[in-house]
């Protein structure tokens, strides 16, 4: 039976894509705790070699730290299956599905709808091209993001008028827009099929919404645990959340976002991220925290869960 001291674990990191500081330092975290741990240890960002070359470290698992396209889309999912690598967080279709909000949105929809507790999502509103503008027939604050992607880059809040800024469009091809809902943003952890607690999450004035700048700067944003909201719609998020994991066959950890309407009462999902942050100021490790349990533990719980598909 092999000890921690000989494990080794392969660590991927970094990458090309817009989430690469994200991953840098999320993976600069779990690094620290894998080392804790007594694991061995191989650091690899992927934006500087042949990925090919990854079955030569002899790695007995994959600790996959990377964030948005390739790293979370199922892609480096798909290479390890096929060279038989054991990896952290979910499989192919699950990442594939999660990455993608259109359809991760209607697979939680259809398989709910007809249950005792149907899980709400804001209303997809259609983008029409009209000449150099984007346009969508909404008379109120609307949300335009890309399907794909995190971390809330891209994200745009439209308040007035139904134009999308012409440089939006140039950056982000493929987009899409919902109704803007609720006035609390919530979160919650799944770790290992055990939803953690609920967190509010509210920014400083000079942020408009939980983007970015708001995630990742110190005193960005500010966190409430747990989120002072009803019990009933606290449960209920709980509830959502461990749902949408096992719908979609999530593995290890996940974190689901949503907005809540304290008028209305009423609860809505937004999407749940396979890879959620491991950073100083992400939000799953502050939630485990809150429950008892150090980075090393939530690190080591995730390695546990690691299998490859075959």
């Amino acid at each position: 039976m092999k000890t921690y001291q000989n494990i080794h674990v392969l660590l991927l990191k970094g990458g090309n894509g817009s989430e690469r500081e994200v991953s840098l330092l999320t993976a600069a975290e779990c690094a620290k705790a894998i080392k804790q741990i007594g694991y061995k240890i191989t650091e690899v960002d992927i934006s500087g070699i042949n990925i090919a070359s990854l079955a030569k470290i002899k790695a007995d698992l994959c600790f996959n730290a990377l964030h948005g396209d390739f790293g979370e889309d199922g892609s480096i999912q798909g290479l390890l299956n096929l060279l038989k690598i054991p990896y952290t967080h979910s499989g192919v279709a699950t990442s594939s599905i999660a990455m993608n909000k259109i359809n991760f949105k209607r697979i939680i929809t259809n398989a709910t709808q007809f249950s005792n507790d149907p899980i709400y999502f804001p209303k997809t509103l259609p983008i029409n091209k009209n000449g150099k503008h984007l346009e969508v027939d909404h008379d109120g604050t609307f949300v335009v993001k890309p399907i794909k992607g995190g971390s809330s880059i891209g994200v745009n809040i439209i308040k007035k008028g139904n134009q999308i800024p012409n440089n939006y469009r140039f950056i982000h091809k493929k987009l899409m827009a919902e109704t803007y809902v609720g006035s609390k943003e919530l979160t919650v952890t799944v770790l290992k099929e055990d939803p953690l607690c609920v967190t509010e999450i509210t920014t400083n004035e000079e942020k408009e919404f939980y983007n970015y700048s708001a995630k990742y700067d110190k005193h960005g944003s500010f966190h409430v645990i747990p989120a002072d909201i009803p019990k009933n719609i606290y449960n209920k998020a709980m509830s959502w959340a461990l749902k949408a994991h096992q719908i979609i066959g999530c593995e290890g950890i996940s974190r689901s976002d949503f907005r809540y309407d304290t008028n209305e009462e009423k609860l809505y999902m937004l999407e749940l991220n396979t890879q959620p942050g491991m950073t100083k100021t992400s939000l799953s490790p502050e939630q485990a925290s809150y429950c008892g349990l150090n980075m090393d533990d939530m690190v080591e719980v995730i390695i546990g869960e690691a299998s490859y598909e075959c």
